[in-house]
Formats: structure tokens, sequence, C-alpha cells
């Protein structure tokens, strides 16, 4: 066997794992024909309230600040319709592959109230130029997270593409290439812009093709049964809670509807602390010498079943 025998084996040989080698290539946040179904749990446990939401990036450009952005629209129903939307502000992907988020309250449970003193130039929501040991600091640095910090970066097939996955040091915050966070799109870590709160990202829609759908086995579809904030039985049961944040040894719960039946505490991870009765009663002094230091949510829920929920922080 001569020289160009053998070389033409080693092509044949080679030739059909290279034709399924795929180069990797940086995709961009997208500005246009994207749609993020996504699920979160304001009631930290109840199944009864869960609330399925859907984001949408049309191509639409606005101005905030001065600087150019994409709208984004949040909407409830299974296809996207503008007339039926609402836009919350908007996003921007800037030439060193950060992406970020600005505009008003998205709603009630998801108030931004981040100062704006310090993100006119938005909120930081990704940033996916870091390299694994970096640390992230998006601007709304919360007092129980100041910062980020990649611990991994993996690349992996999606849809007909490579994409980097980013993992960080906060288990539940996982960020893909191009998608966003495996928690919800605006959720970064921190407080703003969705109030601390996370759900699951269930499906990411590019130009009416799925390209992200969960592996949670019960999200078989890419849009549940959809309930609004609008369809959930919320209350303001004018609840105040005092000391917030939490300094001293306990916190007191004060309120002026006498139908409130109970009170639940879960811990940022939404793990079930204890649940109060607090049957005939209008206030409650919680001791929190046990608590770590870090956010937490309560519930409160009155007997005809309607629910308020709040967070407060430990020191």
């Amino acid at each position: 066997m001569n020289n160009k025998q053998l070389l033409f084996i080693v092509i044949l040989f080679w030739l059909p794992f290279l034709s399924f080698a795929q180069e990797y290539y940086y995709v961009p946040f997208p500005d246009s024909g994207a749609v993020w179904s996504e699920m979160y749990n304001p009631s930290m446990g109840s199944n009864e309230l869960l609330c399925y939401e859907r984001f949408s990036l049309t191509g639409e450009d606005t101005l905030i600040n001065d600087i150019s952005y994409k709208k984004l629209y949040i909407f409830y129903t299974k296809v996207f319709d503008k007339s039926n939307a609402r836009c919350v502000g908007g996003i921007r992907e800037d030439d060193q592959k950060r992406v970020y988020y600005n505009g008003e309250g998205i709603h009630s449970l998801k108030p931004s109230g981040y100062d704006t003193s310090f993100t006119n130039s938005g909120i930081l929501l990704y940033d996916f130029s870091a390299n694994i040991g970096d640390t992230i600091k998006n601007g709304n640095i919360s007092l129980w997270d100041p910062f980020l910090l990649v611990e991994d970066i993996d690349t992996i097939q999606i849809g007909n593409s490579l994409r980097k996955v980013y993992q960080m040091n906060i288990p539940w915050v996982q960020w893909i290439e191009g998608i966003g966070n495996t928690r919800g799109l605006l959720f970064t870590s921190g407080d703003v812009p969705t109030n601390g709160t996370w759900g699951n990202l269930i499906c990411f829609i590019q130009n009416d093709e799925v390209i992200y759908h969960s592996d949670i086995e019960y999200y078989t579809d890419c849009f549940p049964s959809s309930v609004g904030i609008s369809n959930m039985k919320l209350m303001d049961f004018n609840l105040i809670v005092c000391p917030n944040p939490v300094t001293g040894n306990s916190i007191r719960f004060e309120w002026n509807d006498n139908t409130i039946r109970s009170l639940e505490l879960f811990n940022l991870k939404g793990a079930f602390i204890e649940n109060i009765n607090v049957v005939g009663q209008n206030q409650l002094e919680y001791a929190t010498n046990f608590l770590q230091p870090g956010l937490y949510f309560y519930r409160a829920t009155s007997s005809g079943g309607s629910v308020q929920t709040g967070k407060f922080e430990v020191q």
C-alpha cells in the first residue's frame, strides 16, 4: 500500500467524524421574534397560586435615558397579541456581550424598586463575556448576595448551535447564552427587577421555533394553563413588617384584617420554616435569633383563602 492509498483510507475513516464537528460561534441575545414562557410561585410553596407569564421582544425600539432598547412585553395568552400585552421596559445587549434591562415595575408582585441613581444605564442581567472565576456585580446589589461568581462554563448543543452555559456560585443561577437564566428571563439573583422572585423558564421560542424546553417532566406544554395576576386570590391585608431589615432578635407583624388565620414563613430557597396560627390576633412578635442572615418570605392566608405575600431581611 503506497502513501496515497494510506492517506485516502485515513480520510475515509475520519470523514464521518469531521462532518459532524461543529465550530463554536457566539450566539447574541435576541432582539426580536423571541418569547420566554415561564412560571413563578409568589406564594412560595402553594401550588394553587402558580403563575404563568410570557415575555416577548418584538424588535420595536424605545429610548430610555437616551439609550436605545428593544421593547419588552409581558402577556398571558398562548399567542402573543400586542393588544393584550403590556410593555414593561426594554432590553439591550452592548458590544461587550452584556445584556441590560430597564423599566418600571413588572406588576404588583414584581416591583423594580431600584435606585435609578446608579441604574441609568439599566440593570445588568447577563455578562456573556465572563470567564470562570469572574465576579459580576450587577448594580442592583442585594445585602444577601453582593455579587455572582462564575464557577463553571460548559458548551452544549441547543438547536443548531453550540451555546455556553454559565453556572454561578448560587446553585439556582444558570445562564444559557442567547437565552438567559433557567429561572426566568429577568431573574438576576438579587432583589430587582423581580422582587427576588424566581421560578422556571419553561420554553424559549425564537421565530416560532422552540429552541429550549425545560426538562422538568410536568412541563409538557410550552404554554401551561395561564394564570395572570388579576386571576389570583391576592389581597392587601395592610400587613406591616417592622423592623425591616431585622437588626435585633425579633420582628413584628401587624395587620388590621381579622380574617387572617395563618402566617407561613419560608427561606430564600422556598424551604418551609413555620406555619403560625394567628386566628383572632392582629399582631405577632416573632423571634428571629435562630434565623441566619438573609432574605425571607411570608405568606398570610385568610379564612376565605385569600393571600398576601411579602418579604423581610435578617441582618
